[in-house]
């Protein structure tokens, strides 16, 4: 397991090793932790933005082998040695491998969003630091249907910082459906 700064070197071998592909996140992240097998990163996590949001992707061949709980607690372990008061990640919640992994490490669900047709995420987050207890319960906020309208809204003016706010840094920025989000708003 080894942790490093992202940089372009990394950033080439998460490519070469195609875990950056499916998951250009972790290329934006501030930081990466890492497991390497015949000298290829076979799964790699990150921490990025605003909102200390992680990104993890294993690669397909080593799934269900342990090495997504095994870097995801490297990575909250590192974060709490670093001083961070808190880590989020977003969750498919119709991914019950990703769900499970990242509830048994200790993320607790805040809220969901469903972002759009193709897009529903579940906002987790830990808390390292009592500091971080403040930021669960601003995001707790969207937990209404009131919180989940001042959300839609701020997403959809603030679609181009996603970057820099959560460490967002796929290839094609969804374009937000107030609409949507308010239909289909679940209270967690």
């Amino acid at each position: 397991m080894q942790v490093s700064d992202t940089n372009n070197e990394i950033i080439k071998q998460l490519q070469s090793s195609n875990i950056s592909t499916k998951m250009r996140s972790i290329e934006s992240s501030d930081w990466v932790v890492f497991e390497k097998i015949d000298d290829k990163i076979i799964g790699a996590a990150g921490i990025g933005g605003y909102f200390h949001s992680s990104s993890i992707n294993i690669n397909e061949n080593f799934r269900g082998k342990g090495y997504g709980v095994k870097i995801q607690k490297e990575l909250v372990e590192t974060a709490r040695k670093k001083n961070y008061s808190f880590v989020t990640v977003f969750v498919d919640p119709r991914n019950k491998s990703s769900q499970k992994m990242h509830d048994s490490v200790g993320y607790k669900t805040v809220f969901r969003i469903h972002y759009s047709k193709e897009i529903i995420q579940d906002v987790k987050i830990i808390i390292l630091q009592k500091r971080g207890i403040f930021v669960q319960k601003i995001l707790e906020c969207f937990n209404s249907k009131i919180g989940i309208f001042f959300l839609g809204c701020f997403l959809k003016i603030f679609k181009n910082f996603f970057n820099d706010i959560i460490g967002y840094n796929e290839e094609k920025i969804p374009i937000p459906s107030i609409k949507h989000i308010m239909k289909n708003f679940e209270k967690i």
